[in-house]
C-alpha cells in the first residue's frame, strides 16, 4: 500500500488540517465572530493559510499519473469556502495554482469543484446537505477521471479507500468548525448581553464600572462627563414609565450617535449616563459636554400617542490623570452635576479640577 495511504500518513494529514484551520478560525474571531461577511483581511488571511495548508498535505498525495494525483489538498479549500465565502476560496487557490504548477489536470480538477461551490454560494444557506452533495461530486468527478484514464496502476480497492477517509476527513473538520462558529457566536453574545443595558442598548453600570477601574490600573487619562435627564419622575408621573423608557432609549441613541469609536457611554444608573473620553483638554471637554446637552434640547421625542415631549439634561464634567483616584474624578463630575441642578438645570458644569479653556475643541471636533 503507498504512503499516502498508511495510517500514519493520513492521521498526520488530518491532524494539520484540523488544526490549522481551527486555530487561525479561533484567532480571527477573537474580537468578533469571524463569518463569511466578515472583514475582507480576516477573510483572505483565512483563504491564504488554507491554501499554504494545501500546498503541505499534497507532500502526501497518491499519484495516477504524471499530472493528476489523488489528495487531501482539496480539504482545506473547500473548508474555506463554506466559512469563509468566495474570496476565501478564491485566496487558498490561487496560492495552490501559483506554488503548485498552474496548468495541471489536478489544479483544473479542484477549480471545477470550487466553481461549482462558488455557483451555489454554499456559504449563505450552509446546511449539512450541501456538505455531503460536495462530496458525492468529488466522488463522482474522480470516478469520471479516473475511467477516462488508461494506465493506472492503483488498485480500486486503494482508491475507494482514499475516498473514504477523505469524507470522513472533510465531515469531522467540517463539523468541528461549524461547531466552533456555534459557540464562538454564543460568547459573544453573552459577552455584548453581560455589557449592554437591554433597555438602551448602552453600556451597563457593571461595564462602566470595568472600565472606570481599568483606566486606573493603566493609568491612562481620560474626561468625565456625568449627565442626568431633567425632571425624570415628573415625565413618569405625566406620561406614563413607558414614555419614560422611551426617553431613556432616546438619550441612549443620542449618545451613541455622538461619541467617537474612542470614547465610552454607558447608562450608570436611573436616569444618568457617563461619558469616558479619550481627551482630558478641557476645552474639548466642554465642548462635548455642551454639543450633548444641545442635542437632547433639540431632539423631539415621539411618544407611541403620537405626542412629542422634549427634555433636558444637567451635566458635570471633570477629568482624570494618572496619580488621582478615579472614583474620586468621577464624584467631582457627580457635585458639578449637582451645581447644575442647583443653578436650574439644563446647563454644563465644570469641576474644580478643570481649568476651562476651548483650546483643542474644533480640532478633535471640527463640526463644533
Amino acid at each position: 500500500m503507498p504512503d499516502i495511504l498508511s495510517l500514519r500518513s493520513l492521521y498526520g494529514d488530518i491532524c494539520v488540517t484540523y488544526a490549522t484551520l481551527s486555530i487561525i478560525f479561533f484567532l480571527l474571531s477573537r474580537s468578533e465572530p469571524f463569518t463569511f461577511k466578515g472583514s475582507h483581511w480576516k477573510r483572505i488571511v483565512f483563504g491564504v493559510v488554507a491554501g499554504m495548508t494545501a500546498l503541505y498535505l499534497r507532500s502526501n498525495r497518491l499519484v495516477l499519473v504524471d499530472d493528476l494525483s489523488f489528495s487531501l489538498e482539496m480539504l482545506p479549500m473547500i473548508l474555506v469556502t463554506f466559512f469563509g465565502g468566495w474570496l476565501s476560496g478564491l485566496c487558498s487557490f490561487i496560492v495552490s495554482f501559483v506554488f503548485n504548477g498552474m496548468f495541471t489536470l489536478n489544479n483544473l480538477f479542484i477549480a471545477i469543484i470550487l466553481g461549482t461551490l462558488f455557483l451555489f454560494r454554499v456559504w449563505r444557506r450552509r446546511k449539512h446537505r450541501e456538505l455531503y452533495i460536495t462530496i458525492i461530486l468529488i466522488g463522482a468527478f474522480r470516478l469520471a477521471l479516473i475511467s477516462s484514464i488508461h494506465g493506472i496502476q492503483v488498485p480500486w480497492s486503494e482508491l475507494l479507500v482514499y475516498q473514504v477517509i477523505s469524507a470522513g476527513c472533510m465531515i469531522l473538520c467540517y463539523h468541528a468548525l461549524n461547531y466552533k462558529e456555534i459557540y464562538m457566536g454564543k460568547v459573544f453574545t453573552i459577552r455584548v448581553k453581560a455589557a449592554t443595558d437591554e433597555l438602551t442598548q448602552i453600556n451597563n453600570r457593571a461595564s462602566l464600572d470595568y472600565w472606570l477601574d481599568q483606566r486606573q490600573l493603566q493609568r491612562e487619562a481620560c474626561g468625565l462627563i456625568l449627565l442626568d435627564i431633567d425632571n425624570f419622575k415628573q415625565v413618569n408621573d405625566t406620561f406614563g414609565h413607558l414614555a419614560g423608557d422611551r426617553v431613556l432609549t432616546e438619550v441612549g441613541r443620542l449618545l451613541r450617535h455622538l461619541t467617537r469609536s474612542d470614547d465610552f457611554a454607558g447608562r450608570y444608573g436611573g436616569e444618568e449616563f457617563l461619558v469616558m473620553t479619550s481627551t482630558c483638554d478641557p476645552g474639548t471637554l466642554m465642548a462635548i459636554a455642551e454639543r450633548i446637552r444641545k442635542e437632547v434640547e433639540d431632539c423631539a421625542i415621539i411618544l407611541e400617542d403620537g405626542r412629542v415631549l422634549n427634555v433636558t439634561v444637567s451635566l458635570g464634567v471633570s477629568l482624570y490623570l494618572p496619580g488621582m483616584i478615579i472614583r474620586k474624578s468621577l464624584k467631582l463630575a457627580d457635585l458639578s452635576l449637582y451645581e447644575a441642578k442647583r443653578q436650574g438645570k439644563n446647563r454644563v458644569v465644570a469641576s474644580s479640577i478643570l481649568t476651562l479653556s476651548t483650546l483643542g475643541a474644533k480640532r478633535d471636533y471640527p463640526g463644533m
